[in-house]
C-alpha cells in the first residue's frame, strides 16, 4: 500500500510540476499557442458586422460607421490618417504578446493577435483607419476572443488600454 501512494504522489507531484513549468514559464509558451491555435480569422467589414451575443468582444467605431451597435463611440484625432497608423503601430508593438496577423495598406485594415499571460488564449483585434479630413482622423476597433464565452472585460479593457496614449500622444 505503501508504495502505491508512493507512486501516486510521484505521478501527482511530476503532473504539478509539468503544468508550473507550462503556465508559469517561456518553455510552456509554445505548446499552449499550439493548443490555443488562431485558426483562419475572417476578415471584418465594419459596415456588414454583426456582433455576436456572447460578452467576450468589445467595438467601438465612430458614429454611423458600423452597422453594429459600438459598445463605444471612437475618438477623432487632429492628425492625418497616415499619423495616426504609425502612432498606432508604435503603441501596439510595445505590448505584450501582441502578433501581427494581416493587412491591408490600401483599405487601411490591420489584425492582430494577443495571448493571455497564462494560458495563451488568442484574442482577435481589428483596427480600421478612417479619414476625416486632411487633418483628421478616426478609427474602429473589433476585439474578440475566439475562445470561452466571457473575457472578464479583457477586451474592453485593452481598447482602452490602447487608445489612451493615443488621446494623450497626439
Amino acid at each position: 500500500m505503501k508504495t502505491i501512494l508512493a507512486y501516486l504522489s510521484i505521478g501527482v507531484l511530476f503532473v504539478v510540476i509539468v503544468a508550473a513549468v507550462l503556465l508559469f514559464t517561456s518553455l510552456g509558451e509554445r505548446p499552449l499557442t499550439a493548443v490555443f491555435a488562431v485558426g483562419d480569422v475572417e476578415a471584418v467589414d465594419f459596415a456588414e458586422l454583426k456582433l455576436t451575443d456572447k460578452p467576450n468582444q468589445f467595438l467601438t467605431c465612430p458614429p454611423g460607421f458600423c452597422s453594429a451597435n459600438p459598445h463605444a463611440d471612437s475618438p477623432v484625432f487632429d492628425v492625418s490618417v497616415d499619423q495616426l497608423r504609425e502612432r498606432w503601430r508604435e503603441v501596439v508593438a510595445v505590448q505584450p504578446r501582441v502578433e501581427f496577423l494581416a493587412g491591408d495598406e490600401e483599405g487601411q485594415q490591420f489584425d492582430y493577435v494577443q495571448r493571455s499571460v497564462r494560458f495563451r488564449f488568442p484574442d482577435i483585434i481589428t483596427v480600421r483607419f478612417i479619414s476625416v479630413s486632411f487633418s483628421q482622423s478616426t478609427l474602429a476597433i473589433y476585439s474578440r476572443s475566439i475562445y470561452g464565452k466571457s473575457d472578464f472585460g479583457v477586451n474592453r479593457e485593452r481598447i482602452d488600454a490602447w487608445l489612451k496614449p493615443l488621446r494623450e500622444g497626439l
